[in-house]
């Protein structure tokens, strides 16, 4: 794989990131990490999650000729399923200074709250929709959670479908 270009998903949680790596690693693509440190990233041919979010732009600069996936859904389906998240499966970032900052940078918040989380989703999907309007090529908006996956990932990537059914995990607090 280390001839093939890389691939990033730039897509808030919640959105389809942990199948979405899957589905890189059945492609082949290795090694491919979900939520991988800054200093993993350069190691990565493919990743997703809050560290890829924030850096988005510097991997695009660091690796030329990279794609880059929007794992998206609607927003009132991604702000139930956030709360559902925080409700069953809190993560408490209490004395966890690289977590705290990440969530701050992306989402102005650490906890739920709806408004400020919603803000953050429009702001961020429409500044990955900017930085790439004159690369449309280099860009795939993906609805794993409604259903889209080898269909669009495949021709967008120019390589064949593996032949299995796209992962989707961690749907258990998603729907």
């Amino acid at each position: 794989m280390s001839q093939q270009q890389r691939c990033w998903g730039v897509g808030l949680a919640r959105t389809g990131n942990t199948s979405f790596c899957a589905g890189l690693q059945l492609l082949g693509y290795d090694p491919v990490q979900q939520d991988p440190t800054f200093d993993v990233l350069r190691n990565l041919q493919g990743g997703s999650g809050n560290t890829v979010v924030l850096h988005f732009k510097y991997l695009d600069y660091i690796f030329p000729g990279s794609k880059f996936v929007l794992t998206t859904r609607t927003v009132e389906s991604w702000l139930a399923s956030m709360e559902r998240s925080h409700l069953h499966n809190p993560r408490p970032v209490l004395g966890e200074h690289d977590r705290i900052a990440r969530r701050m940078a992306i989402y102005e918040t650490v906890g739920f709250e709806r408004r400020t989380l919603a803000d953050a989703f429009i702001r961020h999907h429409g500044e990955v929709r900017r930085y790439f309007a004159q690369r449309p090529n280099d860009l795939l908006e993906l609805d794993v959670a409604g259903g889209q996956g080898w269909g669009q990932l495949c021709p967008f990537l120019g390589i064949p479908s593996p032949g299995v059914a796209f992962p989707t995990l961690n749907q258990g607090v998603s729907a």
